[in-house]
């Protein structure tokens, strides 16, 4: 035997609340509601909180599973780290903020971001922890020269991060990484 089930009620306890709430939804975002939020890679530099734009992320490793020297025609040596089975060239911007270049060996364990140069792929090291976010862009064009860290600084999110450059990462990590 089955039994009909009744139609539910909806009970409207705050009308003019549900109103308000309802408008707001439909209304199209503002710069205050996060209408031009960025959806950002954050992690840490130097101690300094930093973001990137996610578009030009390919992948976010989370530890560099042993990065080792491979020794080039030329006498000197390229880091490399393989990523889901892929070789890659690394570049460590964490050192590069830290004005301490490190060894490969020192590199494992490290978080990376695997980034697309116009050459190809590179794994560039940064401190972690790493978080993806969505961020509004509270100024541009921040720092187009430098900064502190020694990286170009796009702009300043409204947490207070510093938004890389992505472009200007990726050639300077292909560069980095090459030697």
């Amino acid at each position: 035997m089955t039994l009909a089930l009744g139609l539910p009620r909806i009970v409207v306890q705050d009308a003019d609340a549900l109103e308000r709430r309802a408008r707001a939804l439909a209304e199209p975002a503002t710069e205050e509601g996060g209408g031009d939020a960025l959806r950002v890679v954050v992690f840490r530099l130097g101690g300094a909180p930093c973001a990137i734009d996610a578009a030009v992320v390919e992948r976010a490793v989370v530890a560099l599973a042993s990065p080792f020297d491979v020794p080039l025609a030329s006498g000197e040596e390229r880091t490399v780290a393989f990523v889901e089975e892929r070789p890659l060239a690394v570049a460590d911007l964490a050192g590069l903020a830290a004005r301490r270049p490190r060894a490969a060996a020192a590199l494992h364990g490290a978080p990376a971001l695997v980034l697309r140069a116009d050459e190809g792929l590179v794994a560039v090291v940064i401190d972690g922890p790493l978080e993806l976010a969505e961020e509004r862009v509270a100024a541009s064009a921040v720092d187009a020269d430098g900064s502190a860290l020694g990286v170009r600084i796009a702009g300043r999110l409204a947490g207070g991060a510093a938004l890389l450059d992505g472009g200007w990462l990726a050639a300077w990590a292909w560069k980095a990484a090459s030697g």
